[in-house]
């Protein structure tokens, strides 16, 4: 029932868009998450997130820890580690560490970033384990003009768009580097819409975005995200659909 995709999904909830960034400041923070599952009237958590944003004079840092539960760990066990370091300023990523156990296989990227004028470079290691359990590496080297940004990066930087300030319909694009390739991410703000968790009301920004190899044809399905409109700017709900059923990941209110 899990996707690859869908298990460290936080950092999915919208992409970087080439707009005047949102006055948002972010000093230490610790955000909670829970993936659940739906199927009809079935529904039950399958795995647990975290995220922690430590802010000193060097930069940002961040760590995102996702994990699925006992229940779901024979159909797809998920232990992953996202780590990552953002300038101070404009939050641009300067180093991006994954490491991931996800259905028995293992795997490590590192992507450090250098930047000349508005292109971005990242040169990209790939460690896998081969059959007989030896460690193996590849390298890449990829840019794209900014925004560009990566799995965890681009979590912090969707907080600080100028939703308020866009029409419905709006589509933007943006560049992620993963450990192999590129993506192109394409957005659509909905506009705004009340989501009730928890026994809480929340107004929020409802924006649904597409993950593409090139412009033509999509690697996932769409999914749609709600994004508090207040000064916290906290994604608190991410939906996907499934072959069966759907997943969401629905934030833990401290």
């Amino acid at each position: 029932m899990f996707k690859k995709r869908l298990i460290p999904a936080i950092i999915f909830m919208a992409c970087v868009m080439p707009l005047a960034l949102h006055a948002v400041e972010y000093d230490n923070e610790y955000l909670s998450y829970r993936a659940t599952y739906k199927w009809g009237f079935i529904q039950k958590v399958a795995g647990d997130a975290s995220l922690t944003l430590r802010h000193d004079p060097d930069g940002y840092h961040a760590i995102l820890t996702a994990k699925t539960r006992p229940w779901a760990d024979p159909i797809f066990s998920v232990r992953d580690t996202l780590t990552g370091r953002m300038r101070n300023g404009d939050m641009a990523p300067v180093l991006y560490d994954k490491t991931t156990h996800e259905g028995g296989k293992y795997g490590h990227d590192v992507i450090t970033y250098t930047y000349t004028g508005n292109t971005a470079t990242a040169h990209c290691t790939r460690y896998k384990l081969d059959k007989k359990g030896r460690e193996t590496t590849s390298e890449i080297t990829l840019s794209a003009k900014e925004p560009a940004v990566d799995m965890l990066s681009v979590y912090y930087f969707v907080r600080r768009l100028p939703f308020e300030s866009m029409k419905p319909g709006t589509v933007s694009h943006a560049t992620i580097f993963s450990g192999k390739k590129k993506e192109n991410l394409a957005l659509t703000f909905e506009g705004i819409e009340n989501v009730k968790l928890d026994g809480h009301t929340y107004e929020c920004y409802r924006v649904s975005f597409t993950f593409s190899v090139d412009r033509l044809q999509n690697s996932s399905a769409p999914m749609r995200a709600w994004i508090r409109t207040d000064g916290t700017r906290i994604p608190i709900k991410l939906e996907g659909e499934l072959t069966i059923g759907k997943i969401q990941v629905l934030w833990n209110r401290p």
